[in-house]
């Protein structure tokens, strides 16, 4: 009997997962340097390899900041009585704002660190001061991965300002150190250290020649620990799966994965020229090649010797294929492991279908709600705390008393639906001609000043109470206040008065 073997054949190597160390761990082996949990390079190649990470980081970028800033006074009601100190302190705060990037805009600076950080787990910006000691030029690191940390060291005094008042405090700050290609390393304060460094060295010298004086980073991470941990970590290992199966699938196209059939031929063989057309179509680089090509097989029958030994005779071919397409992988394999997949790094983010692209089974209502759900709980938090950072360390120095930076959040309001709100209350007088001003300009395409007369921030009610004017309220067919007839009494009575 002849002997049968078997043996396993091999597939790809496996995938690496960044938790490992980095390879350029031994070049950060100094000092008190800090090594990562995960491979911060590792970390960010990730973006490259998923189908459903960029989309994430880019809804984070547009949101958060994608809407842009505005000054604002802390206090409302200061807004009407502007004094020289309040002008002078937002034009300070306005151009400080401009100009800390010569080459992008303020925006532009917080989106790229917002990249790294929800990419990697951390951003990095390194920090310019003036001789006042205020924040004057932004600078994000251009490579997250050549970044390490240190510990913590012995705590020192520190000066911080809220609302023009100044606290002292004791605080403990680590130190930043980057090595790019092997070469020289630089070192970076944390932000907020009054102390002086030498940026060749990471020690703190009194006595540093300015230009070798280091700067400081403002360290932007998810976490609380050294360094900062990307909130889809949890979903690592499915990006990875997905990853290898979008391989898996490619390859199958590319080259096939099983044999399609098995030819089983019986007392006989195949020709020559049927042999080489197999081969041929086996070898086929390119599966694509042999879309719409016909197969025709030819077999030669086997001599064989009759019973009594007497005569040969030919024995009857007989050609079967065997159809092995149970074995074989189907299109697409693994489309609901893969979906499952997108899901848990999208749910990692917290973000809805529709702000990564996925917005077929919306409706309006859904959308509206999605959206309003998706500010409250992710990206209103999201701007408040970067707000708090804008006021209460990168402008901190500037020791501000009236102003302060908002990031701004969309208007997600519906109009129709504001409009009959408006009207419901004009019904009442209980709608002022002001409080119609941003609506009406929104349908315009313009912005409309507010009127500066004060009636025209009182409800309807009460001015025509007050004023005596009895054409104030137009009545439609129905009997009841026509808005828009309010609002052109208004004006021209406005208007009248204000050219007697």
């Amino acid at each position: 009997m002849r002997k049968v073997t078997a043996k396993v054949i091999t597939g790809i190597k496996k995938s690496e997962t960044p938790t490992a160390k980095d390879g350029d761990a031994k070049q950060y082996a100094i000092a008190d340097v800090l090594e990562p949990k995960y491979a911060i390079s590792h970390l960010l190649e990730m973006k490259e390899m998923s189908t459903i990470l960029p989309q994430c980081v880019e809804a984070y970028k547009q949101n958060i900041v994608g809407f842009g800033y505005q000054l604002k006074y802390k206090n409302d009601e200061t807004k009407n009585n502007e004094t020289p100190d309040m002008i002078a302190e937002w034009n300070r705060v306005e151009s400080a704002l401009k100009y800390m990037h010569m080459e992008k805009s303020f925006i532009s600076v917080l989106k790229d660190v917002i990249d790294d950080r929800e990419t990697c787990g951390n951003g990095y910006i390194e920090v310019i001061r003036n001789g006042k000691r205020e924040v004057v030029e932004l600078e994000k690191i251009e490579d997250a991965s050549t970044i390490r940390t240190t510990k913590k060291g012995e705590a020192v005094d520190v000066t911080y300002y809220r609302d023009g008042q100044k606290f002292k405090r004791k605080k403990k700050f680590r130190r930043y150190v980057q090595i790019v290609n092997g070469l020289k390393e630089v070192w970076f304060k944390e932000f907020g250290d009054p102390r002086i460094m030498d940026y060749r060295t990471g020690k703190f010298d009194d006595k540093t020649p300015i230009e070798y004086q280091a700067n400081e980073i403002l360290h932007l991470k998810i976490g609380n620990g050294a360094y900062g941990v990307p909130r889809w970590i949890s979903a690592l290992m499915d990006m990875y799966g997905s990853r290898n199966a979008s391989e898996l699938n490619y390859r199958y196209f590319k080259q096939g994965r099983h044999l399609p059939a098995a030819i089983l031929i019986k007392n006989g063989r195949l020709t020559e020229d049927s042999e080489a057309a197999l081969v041929e179509y086996a070898s086929s680089v390119e599966g694509q090649e042999n879309a719409h090509k016909f197969l025709l097989l030819e077999a030669e029958a086997l001599e064989g010797e009759n019973t009594l030994g007497l005569e040969k005779e030919k024995a009857s071919v007989d050609i079967e294929i065997k159809s092995l397409a149970e074995i074989l992988q189907r299109d697409a394999l693994f489309v609901n492991y893969g979906e499952d997949n997108r899901k848990k790094v999208q749910s990692s983010f917290r973000l809805p279908d529709l702000y990564t692209g996925y917005s077929k089974d919306f409706n309006r209502a859904t959308a509206e709600t999605a959206m309003i759900i998706t500010e409250q709980q992710v990206f209103v938090p999201e701007r408040k705390a970067l707000s708090f950072l804008i006021n209460n360390l990168i402008l901190a120095n500037y020791e501000l008393k009236y102003v302060e930076v908002e990031l701004k959040n969309p208007d997600i309001s519906n109009p129709t639906d504001v409009a009959t709100i408006l009207g419901a209350l004009n019904g009442i007088g209980a709608v002022a001609i002001n409080d119609t001003r941003e609506l009406l300009g929104n349908v315009l395409g313009k912005q409309l000043e507010n009127f500066d007369d004060e009636r025209a921030n009182l409800p309807t009610a009460l001015l025509n109470q007050g004023s005596g004017l009895p054409g104030l309220f137009l009545k439609s067919a129905d009997g009841q206040a026509n808005l828009i007839g309010v609002l052109k009494d208004l004006r021209d009575l406005l208007e009248e008065q204000r050219s007697g």
